[in-house]
């Protein structure tokens, strides 16, 4: 039988690009407050790499997937990590398909990582989000990942304070999927470099003050972009004129925009539904996430 973990503090590291890691968190914060336990909040971004995570029983990292593994800021982070012994370490990956191929080793690395550092690894899962990349799911789809993260957030909180190990074996050809990731890095810089302003843009300078990565800089006003971004889309779905286009790569942004904010509203007034809308392969890695049972509630 699993051995109750009494936690008195923890820290949620996380990078969030158009919002859905960042929910997330909110989310945990939000549970683990209600225990009586203490959050230290760590919003990962180049501003932060050099910064130590604040010292707590339990660290948990969030972080999208990109290219079969975690957001190349997040490994970042956990390199500049200092040594600690045992400290208790979880990992969530966050995505729009679920766990399936080729995503089931994409917090491989990380683990590896902050084993060396000296965590102890005892849980790792995905969580689904809507999908901000190249295609998303159906309408309806979308409001019930929104609707169930709650409860999912709930049952990890409570499987970790149980005293649960979950740690999963991704399959071998995804191991190699995640280490041809690191080709994506480049391709990141280089979506990056060629996005460019159109005539709607109004020179309001937001797409530089919320660049995670400080990639952006404005000449005479009009936004010019560097070699470091890492494709998270922030400043195109975040630009409030739309005047930001690709000019590589354009599948990769949803021509109707990414509206988070908008779907977790319409999210608030769905009930709990018995029906699947879809039965897309596409999307069967949501379907199956969705039809897992997410009723448990942190003690």
């Amino acid at each position: 039988m699993a051995e109750h973990r009494s936690i008195k503090s923890v820290t949620l590291a996380y990078f969030s690009g158009t919002g859905g890691t960042k929910a997330i968190v909110s989310c945990f914060q939000t549970l683990f407050t209600k225990l009586g336990i203490t959050v230290n909040i760590a919003e990962i971004s180049v501003d932060n790499l050099r910064h130590e995570a604040p010292p707590s029983e339990l660290l948990l990292v969030f972080s999208p997937v990109y290219a079969f593994r975690l957001a190349s800021i997040v490994e970042r982070w956990i390199k500049k990590l200092p040594q600690t012994q045992n400290t208790l370490a979880a990992v969530i990956s966050v995505s729009g398909g679920g766990e399936i191929s080729p995503n089931t080793a994409c917090r491989v690395h990380c683990k590896r990582l902050l084993t060396k550092k000296g965590y102890h690894l005892i849980y790792e899962t995905m969580l689904v989000m809507p999908s901000n990349f190249a295609v998303q799911a159906e309408r309806q789809l979308n409001l019930q990942l929104i609707h169930v993260m709650p409860q999912k957030a709930a049952r990890i909180v409570t499987e970790i304070l149980s005293g649960n190990i979950n740690l999963t074996k991704p399959r071998h050809p995804d191991r190699f999927f995640a280490f041809m990731g690191n080709a994506e890095h480049f391709g990141a810089k280089m979506f990056g470099l060629f996005i460019r302003a159109s005539e709607g843009c109004t020179q309001c300078g937001l797409c530089a003050q919320q660049c995670p990565m400080k990639n952006i800089q404005t000449q005479n006003g009009i936004p010019r972009f560097g070699f470091h971004c890492i494709w998270c889309l922030k400043c195109i779905y975040g630009c409030p004129h739309n005047a930001l286009r690709p000019g590589i790569l354009k599948f990769s942004v949803l021509k109707t925009g990414y509206h988070l904010t908008e779907m977790s509203e319409q999210a608030k007034s769905l009930c709990d539904m018995d029906d699947t809308p879809s039965k897309s392969i596409l999307w069967q890695g949501v379907i199956d996430y969705l039809q897992q049972g997410s009723s448990a509630e942190p003690d």
